[in-house]
This record gives C-alpha cells, sequence and structure tokens, in this order.
C-alpha cells in the first residue's frame, strides 16, 4: 500500500506539479492557505559567526580582500543553509560561470561604518507583501498565493526577465542553461525546471505543503532544518504564539529596503 507521503512525492512529480506548481496544493483550499502568513528571522550575529568560522577555518581574511576577490568568495560561498538549498530545491550551480550560475540563496557582506567589523548574512526572495515582480509580470505567471508565498508558473512563464529587472532584492536568476546538466543530485520531490524561466526561494513551498498534509504543526524549509546556529526562524505570522511573531513583536528586526513598501516577509534580526 502506498503511504501518505509516497503518494504526495508522487503528487509533487506529476506533470501538473511541473507545470503550475498548484497540484501540490490538491487538499489545501484557498480558504485554508489564508490560515498561514509565512515569515522569517534573520538572526545576522549568528549568520556572521557561522561564516566567520567557515572563513576561518579557511585561513581568510575577509578584510583583505580586494573587492573583486570578495564578491568572488560570497558568489561561492556555500555554508550549510545554501548548500541545503541547492541540493534540496535543484538548483544548478555553474561556480566557474558567474553569468550562467544560479541561486535561491546567496551571502551578503555589510557594516555599519568603514571602521565597523563585516556582517554577513543569506539573502533570498522577500516573499513581499506588495510584489513588484508579481505587478510587473505580463503573462501573471509569477503569483501570490494565500499564505503569501509568491510562486513561478513554469508553463506561463515566457523568460521576459522583467520580473528580475522589477526586484529590489536581486532574488531571481536565470536558468540559460539546462539545468539538468549541472546538478550534483536531483530530488525527485520538486520539479525540474528547464531552461529559459528565472527560479526563487519559495520558502520550499513543497516541503511546507507536504508536511502540513501530513499533519505537522511547524513546517520549515530546509536551510532552516539544517542551520547549525539556529539563526533562522520560520514560521506563521498570523499565530502569535509562533516564535516568529514573537520576535518580530518584542525584538528590533528590520525588512530590507523598506521604504519601497513592498514589506518583505522577511526581517532582519541585529543587522
Amino acid at each position: 500500500m502506498t503511504s501518505r507521503r509516497e503518494f504526495l512525492v508522487l503528487l509533487a512529480t506529476s506533470t501538473a506539479a511541473i507545470a503550475t506548481g498548484k497540484a501540490m496544493q490538491t487538499s489545501s483550499t484557498d480558504v485554508d492557505l489564508s490560515k498561514y502568513e509565512w515569515s522569517m528571522v534573520v538572526q545576522v550575529d549568528k549568520c556572521t559567526e557561522c561564516i566567520n568560522k567557515m572563513l576561518e577555518k579557511q585561513g581568510i581574511k575577509f578584510e583583505e580582500l580586494s573587492l573583486d576577490k570578495q564578491n568572488e568568495l560570497l558568489r561561492n560561498l556555500r555554508p550549510p543553509c545554501v548548500k541545503a538549498c541547492d541540493l534540496a530545491n535543484n538548483v544548478p550551480r555553474m561556480p566557474d560561470n558567474p553569468r550562467f550560475d544560479c541561486y535561491m540563496i546567496r551571502i551578503i557582506a555589510a557594516k555599519a561604518t568603514e571602521d565597523a567589523s563585516w556582517r554577513f548574512f543569506p539573502l533570498m526572495c522577500q516573499e513581499c507583501e506588495h510584489p513588484a515582480c508579481v505587478e510587473v509580470c505580463p503573462t501573471k505567471a509569477s503569483y501570490k498565493r494565500p499564505d503569501g508565498i509568491v510562486v513561478i508558473d513554469l508553463h506561463r512563464c515566457i523568460g521576459c526577465r522583467y520580473c528580475m529587472v522589477a526586484c529590489p532584492f536581486n532574488a531571481r536568476t536565470f536558468t540559460f542553461k539546462d539545468p539538468l546538466e549541472h546538478l550534483e543530485k536531483i530530488n525527485p520531490e520538486v520539479p525540474i525546471r528547464k531552461d529559459g524561466v528565472p527560479m526563487k526561494c519559495e520558502f520550499c513551498r513543497w516541503l511546507i505543503d507536504m508536511e502540513r498534509c501530513e499533519g505537522v504543526k511547524n513546517p520549515k524549509p530546509v536551510c532552516v532544518q539544517v542551520c547549525p546556529y539556529n539563526a533562522l526562524v520560520f514560521g506563521n505570522l498570523k499565530d502569535p504564539n509562533s516564535e516568529v511573531s514573537k520576535i518580530v513583536r518584542t525584538s528590533k528586526v528590520v525588512r530590507l529596503r523598506a521604504g519601497l513598501g513592498t514589506e518583505p516577509k522577511v526581517f532582519y534580526h541585529d543587522l
């Protein structure tokens, strides 16, 4: 007999799921999804500690590198969250060819003043309340689910890349080449993209939907699950008792480029 999880995996890899991703929501109505407002808090102190230890092990002093070398290092840096995301979501990596390299999470370095220490944190799709990518999409391939996750309908997408231009966070990359040729492994639970479409973080919606259907109370994206420093906090912002709600409500958090009015659902603590 097919188990519930086996059935959901088969469902996730069906033609309909590859086409739009909506087949994975068969057991979830829009009313069900509207109960959720998925959000993430990035604890920058912990992220910085993680990256600093990685660099220390490699004998690298980030502040001594040239700007070009710093950018190259950040582009190729794969802490546990990035590595897990790449493998779980079938992200094709081509570090030797930056133009064709893809990502869903990338590491950013920033400091408040010239004399301040470098701070490191992950940047992914901010799952905006008012996403600019959705507003400019001519075919409605980019749309927002009732739970706030911004999704790309791969069959409607014509590869115009208007969404990439509109995104103020540079959170989307384009599959110039066939991803299948550049994957270390293939996760059968996730649709395989073709070349000629953008990709972005979707909070591992395939996993979120699967775990919700299995009765998991607090589903989490893979980056959150593997983070060794518990730097990433994920949950339902509509649940006042969730950890993410408590942090947003009681702590000093910021949203990137908040003045643009997109209202990101990713918050940064201690930035």
